[in-house]
């Protein structure tokens, strides 16, 4: 395990094990038009619904939230459907990373100001760190939805971790710094389609084959927020007597310093346990110039964060949106139980 290099910056990831005595664009239609459905490689869109179920357990084959260290060809690849009247919705962007900003000692090449530190307790709560800017209405832990199905090997491999460490015995620090470029939001009169509308006049009451017919047309959620940049991100594996002392020691400190003091205290603490090893610290990218020569040259995206509503939300009110509704969170439920 050490620093992995790929193709992109979003895929420079760094991992770490201490164990101390414990995205072009290729658009085409669907065969059939007045589906509204649109068959696509990087279709992320705002104002548009997709369907979680197909790929639930296992979404990073559709949404990349993870850096890829070989492909870094697409940002997004599923189907999604118009659900509204095209000059009804647009998207409201914020573009965040300055392209003609002046570099400074305390620059970071457009990535945020300071470092994002989780202590996690178990595999749980690291991935639940990881997805904390992620919000899927109707599902209380995104990350299931992403990774559940995963083989163990393969969320290791994303991580930067060996999969031995995916078990109750370690606890973890997650370090993540962000690169932020834009961000997306569903603005508009949001007027709906006359195909998702009679779509919906088609769901017969008591009928869950009806349902899932709308389902199959115009997905489980629409896409309302979402946004995308880069990602460095580091994970420290500790055993439970360390990781003990490491966090009773940061959280009493955290209180009474400020956010560049935390960060060094932390980062000072976490470097020098990586000293002798054979892998960089997350938090000496920074002050080592070859590494900082390899941030310029490298280019990528993943998404930073996504927020998706039930499908629900747009349709009027009525007794086949109290159905749908019914069905729907049933299936979010079973699947979320099972999955």
């Amino acid at each position: 395990m050490g620093v992995g290099v790929g193709t992109s910056w979003a895929a420079l990831i760094l991992a770490v094990c201490v164990l101390c005595g414990e995205s072009k664009n290729s658009t085409t239609r669907d065969a059939d038009e007045d589906n509204d459905i649109i068959t696509s490689s990087d279709y992320l869109k705002v104002g548009r619904s997709l369907n979680l179920l197909p790929r639930y357990g296992f979404l990073t084959l559709s949404i990349k939230v993870f850096p890829h260290r070989y492909d870094n060809s697409w940002l997004f690849r599923d189907k999604t459907a118009e659900v509204f009247q095209k000059n009804s919705y647009w998207a409201s962007q914020t573009k965040r990373r300055n392209q003609q900003h002046q570099v400074t000692q305390t620059d970071r090449h457009g990535y945020d100001q300071h470092f994002l530190i989780d202590f996690c307790d178990d595999v749980r709560d690291l991935l639940t760190a990881y997805f904390d800017n992620f919000y899927i209405e109707g599902v209380p832990e995104p990350h299931r939805v992403f990774i559940t199905s995963l083989a163990t090997k393969t969320k290791a491999q994303h991580l930067g971790i060996h999969p031995t460490f995916l078990s109750t015995e370690y606890s973890f620090v997650l370090v993540r710094l962000f690169r932020r470029n834009r961000r997306s939001t569903l603005d508009g009169r949001l007027t709906l389609t006359p195909n998702f509308k009679s779509a919906v006049n088609d769901i017969r009451i008591g009928s869950s084959e009806s349902v899932n017919q709308f389902l199959d047309l115009y997905g489980t959620h629409v896409i309302t927020e979402y946004e995308v940049g880069d990602i460095m991100y580091q994970v420290y594996v500790f055993g439970e007597r360390t990781y003990g002392e490491l966090k009773n020691n940061f959280a009493m400190s955290q209180s009474s310093q400020s956010n560049d003091q935390f960060e060094d205290m932390v980062g000072n603490q976490l470097t020098s346990i990586t000293y002798f090893r054979l892998y960089q610290s997350i938090f000496s990218i920074f002050k080592n110039q070859e590494l900082e020569k390899k941030l310029e040259e490298l280019e990528g995206e993943v998404v930073l964060s996504l927020k998706l509503e039930k499908i629900t939300k747009i349709v009027p009110k009525s007794p086949e949106r109290r159905w749908l509704g019914e069905v729907l969170d049933n299936t979010l439920s079973l699947y979320y139980v099972t999955m």
